[in-house]
């Protein structure tokens, strides 16, 4: 679905016709950075005009490698690598043109790590001045109604400011666009999960990055972005992309470091970035601060609790079992909940897990691959193999191309729980292997 620019935030802009987005990629193509690259101007032209056409969920490496470089069907296995590398040169064109010769521009342009979709904002010569972010078709109906409302809120002055430390005592002692800031930052917490939602967390990301160009000098936009894109990277694994998503990762947790020391959410998202990393002390070290300092933010408690089981720390998740069922008495947490099922099942509670699960997706809780998977296998494991064979079915009807097993390889710090979990998952039918007897 695409938005019209008519219905993006803006705050006082007021419409935002296409002609002006037509007139921002002219002034990008005539600029130096560009017209020199007929190559980088027809990419440039391509996603630009398919997102104006409302064709952006179209805008993937194998159209532009047929509608822009003429490649064949044939080639398209050999020649998608080419495309990643000029969005690369694409976006730092675009950084470039932005920081110099365009820095003035009323619209800008760019080209988000991790996709091809261009997006669209105000930039410094607008007559707002800000760089409101226009939503141009990277979200599906349902999140992007969820987003759009709640930047509308904000926009519009129809929300309550909220810190994203739940602190509101001095929440009016700061800028507006501090308050602005802070709102944004926890419309984004709200999309991080279910993680394996790719549609959730690119507007996330976009909503973070719109945090951070609202109050440059507030942190909380720059340690969600690092989460969102550490996520992204763990998700798509197999793609060159990772790297440039680590690598932005690396930066915006650094960042928000730096900006605040002591934030549980600065020191969560670096946590999150160097287990992403294979750095696993690191990380157990930051969210083990992270929590002794927020240890009543549930997002900090969904993160520590992620780390923990993919660290194989199975015990302390179990320890934190009446916390988890206090936050999510108070509606938030169910990701912890999630990984409290997981470690029940690692340790050998399986009907445990299997209550876990069912009262977190009770809840509301996030019901995707990973959830059905543990709970297949604990069905399993506790001997209703109707019930794990019925999952079995839904799993491959529902998620046939989820790369289950690999990815979770390649979160496991040791793969021996991944072992436990797909075993008893192919025994139940999953994957290639024939239902067997349970044990």
């Amino acid at each position: 679905m695409t938005t019209s620019t008519s219905d993006a935030p803006q705050g006082d802009a007021g419409s935002f016709p296409r002609e002006k987005i037509q007139s921002a990629l002219d002034r990008v193509l005539a600029s130096k950075d560009f017209r020199g690259s007929a190559r980088m101007q027809s990419f440039l032209t391509y996603v630009v005009t398919e997102a104006l056409a409302g064709r952006t969920d179209e805008i993937r490496a194998k159209t532009i490698a047929m509608d822009v470089y003429g490649y064949s069907a044939d080639d398209l296995s050999r020649r998608e690598g080419v495309v990643r590398v000029d969005a690369g040169r694409v976006r730092r064109k675009l950084k470039a043109y932005y920081g110099g010769e365009g820095a003035t521009d009323p619209v800008v342009i760019s080209l988000p790590v991790g996709s091809y979709a261009p997006e669209f904002q105000l930039g410094a010569g607008s007559p707002a001045g800000q760089r409101n972010l226009l939503l141009i078709g990277v979200v599906t109906g349902a999140v992007l109604l969820g987003v759009g409302g709640y930047l509308a809120a904000i926009f519009f002055g129809e929300s309550s400011p909220v810190s994203p430390t739940g602190d509101q005592s001095t929440i009016y002692d700061v800028s507006p666009t501090r308050v602005e800031a802070m709102n944004l930052c926890n419309a984004g917490r709200d999309l991080i999960f279910p993680v394996v939602d790719l549609p959730r967390l690119r507007p996330a990301l976009l909503v973070f990055e719109t945090a951070t160009q609202r109050d440059p000098l507030y942190y909380c936009g720059y340690a969600g972005a690092a989460q969102v894109e550490t996520m992204l990277a763990i998700l798509q694994f197999w793609d060159p992309v990772a790297e440039e998503l680590l690598e932005a990762a690396n930066q915006n947790s650094s960042h928000a470091l730096e900006l605040a020391p002591d934030a549980p959410w600065a020191l969560s998202a670096r946590a999150w970035f160097e287990f992403a990393t294979g750095n696993f002390d690191k990380a157990v070290n930051l969210t083990h601060r992270a929590t002794d300092m927020g240890p009543d933010d549930p997002h900090i408690a969904e993160f520590d609790a992620l780390i923990s089981l993919y660290t194989s720390d199975f015990e302390r998740v179990l320890s934190q079992a009446n916390h988890y069922q206090t936050m999510a008495e108070d509606g938030g947490g169910s990701v912890a909940g999630n990984a409290l099922g997981a470690a029940q099942f690692h340790t050998g509670d399986y009907a445990g897990a299997i209550r876990t699960y069912e009262d977190t997706i009770a809840r509301g809780g996030p019901f995707g691959p990973i959830s059905t998977a543990y709970l297949m296998a604990a069905h399993w494991k506790n001997g209703d193999q109707v019930e794990a064979r019925r999952l079995a079915e839904v799993y491959v009807r529902t998620w046939p191309n989820f790369p289950l097993e690999e990815l979770k390889i390649r979160t496991f710090s040791d793969p021996a729980p991944v072992q436990d979990l797909t075993s008893a998952m192919r025994a139940a039918g999953w994957g290639s292997a024939e239902p067997t007897t349970a044990k």
